[in-house]
């Protein structure tokens, strides 16, 4: 078993090849978030509910001494303005995309994957961008054994069919060489043409939480390897029930055989 393989297994579960994945880095963006104020006091409760956990390079170290059944810890690779709308006190004149990290670096803050953003409906050169980093992160990936997650946004104003446009996105993805992709629920026609195509574990990442049970069933019943939470999940007065619940989705077969 290569490095790749061994840590994609540290967050897709090796039994059932799937995964539940909550993502608490939008503070990059966005500052303070809702129910993160106090970054380890919240995110810990939800270690041992969750198959792995997205941090900002900051956030990582704050999450020390885990325990064999937590969730591992991913780290995002790159920061953008695009999350910030038009009530956000500094909104975005335009589209912004800075690289953070290396992936040595992201080694060496103790991650078990990198995960990048991909944006589409943007200027040429932001999506330039993001196809030359997936590429270049996913050769030194490869090279080091630590898996790439490349994150489909396809939320500029150029996108005029959205389903459409997540499909090209997770082309995009796969030619670049990622290990997992994360597309944003494009509908399920463009879910059943993605799975057509996707020959790497791919993550849905729901509408909202009201949505996700629905959307998710959708995509494990496509051939999905599970689902991608957002920083939302903290609003909820209870994190756990939630996650547990959709938990109980992903991982279906290993709950059946207990």
């Amino acid at each position: 078993m290569n490095g790749i393989d061994h840590r994609l297994q540290t967050f897709i579960h090796p039994t059932d090849r799937r995964c539940l994945m909550v993502d608490t880095s939008a503070g990059l963006s966005l500052g303070p978030l809702a129910g993160l104020e106090n970054f380890p006091a919240a995110v810990r409760p939800i270690l041992s509910h969750a198959d792995g956990v997205v941090c900002s390079p900051g956030q990582i170290g704050k999450l020390s001494n885990l325990k064999k059944d937590d969730a591992a810890l991913l780290v995002r690779m790159d920061w953008n303005n695009t999350l910030r709308g038009s009530d956000f006190v500094l909104p975005a004149a335009s589209a912004r995309r800075i690289p953070l990290l290396t992936p040595q670096e992201a080694l060496d803050l103790g991650a078990s994957g990198m995960v990048n953003t991909f944006l589409l409906g943007y200027d040429e050169e932001v999506e330039a961008a993001c196809l030359y980093s997936t590429v270049q992160f996913a050769l030194e990936g490869k090279t080091i054994g630590l898996p790439l997650l490349v994150e489909i946004q396809a939320t500029g104003s150029g996108v005029s069919i959205p389903g459409k446009a997540v499909e090209l996105g997770a082309s995009y993805a796969l030619e670049g060489g990622a290990d997992v992709i994360v597309v944003p629920y494009p509908g399920y026609d463009s879910l059943k043409t993605i799975a057509a195509f996707a020959s790497v574990p791919w993550l849905i990442h729901p509408t909202g939480l009201k949505e996700a049970s629905v959307e998710l069933e959708q995509a494990l019943g496509l051939g999905a390897a599970g689902v991608w939470l957002d920083y939302t999940i903290f609003r909820e007065a209870d994190p756990r029930g939630v996650l547990d619940e959709l938990g109980r989705l992903v991982h279906s077969e290993i709950v059946g055989a207990r």
